[in-house]
């Protein structure tokens, strides 16, 4: 569908035969059939044969071949023996590390199974997102990736990390409401969420418009694929060397060559001598040497849950010199980490512990917290957790976590604090939220604390201090003071 963008909600339902009740399953199945699976194409990987005949795909290898044949040819078998398990064992160690990265690869896409909630004959369904199609109805929240083009219907609070697609690291808030230009750009369609992008705040309702190849992601898939590969720095290098070697061998070959016929020596004793010549110029263990160091890289980075199919990739990544950016968030894992909470009587509480591990301790830079400032970092804890839309939990024996990164910090913290969000949610209900949105810079929750009802408010100071009268201290609560924060 053109352009939906600059059409409103209504009109591009209509446009699609599609109702805000969503499609009938019979109509699904059908456009299923028309449209193809929401699946962008994958390449077939290559086989342990086919894996292991490219590891002789090197400018050095070919002359390695070239001289086991003119040893043959001279009937040279120890040489030829010789060079011929040289090229086995290379191509071995090379055939294993690169199949087993390989089959690592493979097995991580099927981990990647991805689920979307969809609304069909008026009811909401969990579908698988290859299901998906054009004028499907779908919702999604915090923490979701979207995986179609979407025009959105509606939308409270929507943020999205576009940066799979614009580069841009800062989340984009969106607007079912708006409508833009046709000539619009893609970074600016703020009333469309894309394929591969993720859901870092809000939820919204939109319907399917394009799927597959036909999204963004997809057109982005298609200038992909097909393209020649660049060639690595390693494997320059070494044609670079091989021509070199191979023209001095051969001028060499020539010149001992014509002394030699001009001095009365047999054809076939030069042959044999152009082949010692070539074994000997033609450092064998090279191929070897290259290939073990190459995966004992490789073996490194995957102690750094870092999956590498080719060997030649380990050298072109540590080729890198510099890198030239301007958006750091989209080159780190958009994580933050609580580290230490000041107080206004420049009192400071450090944290330890990692980001995404709520594991860690919290203490004073004089010592242990006293039972005073246990009863404070508790206030600071709930005041953290209540208002607080991410989520953190323990599941399939790991942690896993959505959200904004901030909210995702603090609950962290709250956590490693010895509070979690169920606990305190449940202790104090909450009666009435305000959730956090650009323009207004805080989020508050109005939950019942024993027989009273308290305002729990988190954003940025400048939006906090002139609601506040007083400020708390490791000592007690004393009169705000601006020259404290």
């Amino acid at each position: 569908m053109q352009h939906p963008f600059a059409k409103t909600a209504t009109a591009v339902i209509e446009a699609l035969q599609s109702s805000p009740h969503g499609l009938s399953q019979s109509e699904a199945k059908t456009r299923l059939k028309k449209y193809g699976a929401n699946t962008l194409p994958r390449a077939e990987p290559p086989g342990l044969v086919h894996v292991f005949f490219h590891q002789f795909t090197n400018p050095l290898i070919y002359i390695l071949i070239g001289a086991v044949i003119l040893s043959i040819s001279v009937q040279k078998w120890s040489d030829a023996i010789f060079i011929t398990v040289v090229l086995l064992l290379n191509a071995i160690i090379g055939t294993i590390q690169e199949f087993s990265a390989q089959r690592a690869a493979i097995a991580l896409q099927k981990l990647v199974n991805t689920h979307c909630r969809v609304v069909r004959d008026g009811e909401t369904y969990e579908l698988n997102t290859e299901a998906l199609v054009p004028g499907d109805i779908i919702l999604f929240e915090s923490g979701d990736r979207i995986p179609a083009d979407v025009r959105l219907i509606s939308s409270h609070d929507l943020e999205i990390d576009e940066s799979l697609l614009t580069g841009e690291s800062v989340t984009v808030l969106k607007d079912a409401s708006l409508l833009f230009p046709t000539e619009t750009y893609l970074g600016d369609r703020k009333n469309m969420v894309f394929a591969g992008t993720l859901v870092n705040r809000g939820r919204a309702r939109g319907v399917v418009v394009a799927t597959a190849m036909h999204s963004e992601l997809g057109h982005i898939a298609a200038d992909v694929i097909g393209k020649e590969p660049v060639k690595a720095p390693l494997l320059v290098r070494m044609e670079r060397f091989t021509h070199r070697v191979a023209i001095a061998m051969s001028v060499a070959t020539i010149l001992l060559a014509t002394i030699g016929l001009l001095r009365g020596i047999e054809l076939t004793e030069m042959l044999m001598l152009a082949v010692a010549l070539a074994v000997a110029a033609i450092p064998e263990g090279l191929p070897v040497a290259l290939t073990v160091a190459l995966a004992i890289g490789m073996r490194r980075m995957a102690t750094r849950h870092v999956i590498i199919r080719r060997l030649i990739a380990v050298e072109a990544l540590g080729s890198c010199t510099f890198i030239a950016t301007d958006k750091t968030g989209t080159l780190t894992i958009n994580q933050l980490t609580a580290q230490r909470i000041m107080l206004p009587d420049s009192d400071i509480w450090e944290i330890t512990g990692e980001s995404t591990q709520p594991e860690g301790l919290i203490y004073s830079t004089r010592g242990t917290l006293t039972d005073e400032e246990q009863q404070l970092l508790q206030r600071i804890c709930k005041t953290a957790i209540l208002p607080n839309d991410a989520f953190i939990g323990h599941r399939d024996g790991g942690w896993t976590h959505h959200g904004d990164a901030v909210d995702v910090a603090l609950l962290v913290m709250a956590h490693k604090a010895g509070f979690t969000k169920v606990e305190c949610a449940t202790a104090c209900p909450e009666l009435a939220t305000i959730p956090f949105e650009s323009e207004r810079l805080y989020a508050a929750s109005l939950n019942q604390t024993g027989t009273h009802a308290l305002i729990h408010v988190k954003g940025a100071l400048e939006r906090l201090v002139p609601m506040c009268s007083t400020m708390a201290t490791s000592h007690g609560d004393v009169p705000i003071n601006a020259q404290h924060l």
